[in-house]
C-alpha cells in the first residue's frame, strides 16, 4: 500500500470516527490528507450524480447491476427497480437538483446496518409534480476490495 493511500485511509478513519463518535475530538489533518479527503468527496459526489442521472433515465437495473454484494443481498434487482419506479412515479420528472454534501459514516454491525464504512451524498431536488423539494440520498459502502460501491438510493 503506498503512502498516499495510507494517508487517505487515515484521514477517512479519522473523519468517520469523528462523525460517528461525536465526543471524540478529530485531530488536525495534514494538507495532503485534507486534499485526499476533498478529492475523494468530489469523486463520490460525481458518482452519486451519475447514479441519480441513470435513475432519471429509467436505468435503475444498471445501477443495481453495479452495486455492492451487500446491496444485492438486501434487495433483488426486480424489487429495486420496482421500488424506485413507485417512489419516483408520483414526483414527476426531476428539475433543479442541488448537491447538499457528503457524509462519512461507520457502523459496527450491531444495528440494522452492516459493519463497515459508508458515504452518503444528499441532493435537494425539485420534481415537476411535487409541491416542495425532495431529498435524494445515494449511499456507497467501502467493499472488501477497498472500492466504493453503490448500496442504496432513497427519495423523501
Amino acid at each position: 500500500m503506498n503512502t498516499r493511500t495510507k494517508q487517505w485511509l487515515s484521514a477517512l478513519a479519522l473523519m468517520s470516527a469523528g462523525i460517528v463518535a461525536h465526543a471524540q475530538p478529530v485531530p488536525s489533518l495534514t494538507r495532503d490528507q485534507q486534499a485526499g479527503l476533498d478529492k475523494q468527496d468530489q469523486d463520490i459526489a460525481q458518482m452519486a450524480g451519475a447514479i441519480v442521472k441513470m435513475i432519471d433515465e429509467n436505468r435503475a437495473g444498471e445501477v443495481w447491476d453495479a452495486s455492492s454484494a451487500v446491496a444485492k443481498k438486501v434487495i433483488t434487482r426486480e424489487d429495486f427497480i420496482g421500488k424506485i419506479t413507485r417512489d419516483r412515479a408520483a414526483l414527476g420528472t426531476p428539475g433543479m437538483r442541488m448537491p447538499m454534501g457528503v457524509k462519512h459514516l461507520h457502523f459496527d454491525g450491531s444495528g440494522n446496518m452492516p459493519a463497515g464504512w459508508f458515504m452518503s451524498v444528499s441532493f435537494d431536488t425539485q420534481f415537476s409534480q411535487a409541491r416542495q423539494s425532495s431529498r435524494e440520498v445515494v449511499t456507497f459502502m467501502l467493499d472488501a476490495d477497498r472500492t466504493w460501491r453503490f448500496v442504496g438510493y432513497s427519495v423523501r
